[in-house]
């Protein structure tokens, strides 16, 4: 490990241990910044936000697991471009870069959410102007490979802004990764969102980052064209389900009304994503996602239709790889992302998994 890389884990892990007190601090209140989980790219957005053993030339993959990356995604750049909900847009940008002499892999990111422009009225309603409202994030990463695992870290500024009012910090994101050396089988363990977040206005309860922590596997039986893939996320949270006593709830013998019980079964389901690529060609792959935390927090109450279903597809031209992404959040409303990475250089590593655009393996 060079020493520019060894005095950045060492400044990552020192500010990391000084931030994690200070969420361990945080009891209470909600999350800020809530854009740092959404998916950065396209694939993300297809297969689902949270996994974080998917693969590929996409340098944007470390906004998901800095331990994503390596060696065969240095020189490319990405872009991606993601309608959100209420006509909010979302672009990502990053660029990879490996040293020589060196098995590790720099990679820097931009994140940007824009709200849009509103009006700003008086305490009567009078339009007195108009204010902005954005989120924004920057990002440096490192990812190390030791023979079939590699480690990773980011850390990020960000920021968010509306009107006079201003709230940031600094955020860090841990991961790791083993591949098997013979085998299409990725574990992958990651730690995200470390960190302290300042505003300059109060708000009743101090500010936090969206910290979690997720576990995923991917992995291709050999001779099938389908790579399965599985996360779970927030084990630093065991209850995930947000019980509305207003639409969810029983009576008891007595005939009160008491809020819904909720089993253990699907409170773990809510910790799950899934989601699955299919390998049709060396230059096209179709992709397909289900988060189920998604689906029954977003389903209406007496339907449920594609809420937390999403889908998508990959394809490669020359040098330029484009993925679409369509992700349902609730019945009417969903978020398309488009995304394009290009190589810098010689092309894109061959994928080994094709030979002459066949599938072999």
């Amino acid at each position: 490990m060079s020493r520019p890389a060894l005095c950045f884990y060492i400044l990552t892990l020192f500010f990391a241990t000084l931030s994690f007190s200070l969420v361990a601090q945080n009891t209470g209140g909600r999350s800020k910044l809530d854009f740092l989980q959404l998916p950065a790219t396209g694939t993300s957005t297809a297969m689902g936000a949270n996994h974080i053993t998917v693969s590929g030339n996409d340098p944007a993959l470390f906004f998901q697991n800095p331990a994503a990356l390596d060696s065969t995604v240095s020189d490319n750049i990405a872009l991606n471009l993601m309608s959100y909900l209420a006509d909010t847009k979302m672009v990502n940008l990053a660029y990879a870069k490996s040293l020589k002499n060196n098995r590790g892999t720099w990679v820097a990111g931009i994140q940007y959410l824009h709200y849009g422009t509103m009006e700003q009225t008086d305490d009567i309603g009078n339009v007195i102007g108009e204010f902005r409202a954005a989120d924004y994030g920057l990002s440096l990463g490192y990812a190390h490979k030791i023979g079939a695992f590699t480690v990773g870290a980011t850390s990020k500024l960000v920021a968010s802004a509306m009107e006079s009012y201003t709230t940031w910090g600094i955020a860090m994101d841990w991961g790791a990764t083993f591949k098997h050396p013979q085998q299409d089988l990725t574990i992958g363990l990651t730690v995200k969102n470390i960190g302290f977040l300042k505003q300059n206005f109060y708000s009743g309860y101090d500010p936090i980052l969206p910290f979690d922590v997720r576990i995923g596997v991917s992995t291709k039986p050999l001779y099938m064209p389908i790579r399965f893939t599985a996360t779970v996320h927030h084990l630093n949270k065991f209850d995930m389900v947000y019980n509305d006593p207003n639409l969810f709830y029983t009576y008891t013998n007595t005939g009160l009304r008491q809020p819904r019980e909720v089993g253990v079964v699907e409170k773990l389901a809510r910790h799950l994503s899934l989601g699955t690529e299919i390998l049709i060609h060396t230059n096209f792959r179709i992709l397909l996602g289900y988060d189920h935390l998604r689906r029954q927090e977003l389903r209406l109450v007496n339907r449920g239709a594609l809420a937390g279903f999403s889908y998508g597809a990959w394809f490669r031209v020359k040098n330029f790889e484009i993925t679409y992404g369509r992700s349902q959040y609730t019945p009417g409303f969903a978020s398309n992302s488009f995304s394009i990475v290009m190589n810098l250089k010689n092309g894109f590593v061959k994928d080994k998994t094709y030979a002459k655009g066949k599938f072999i393996q």
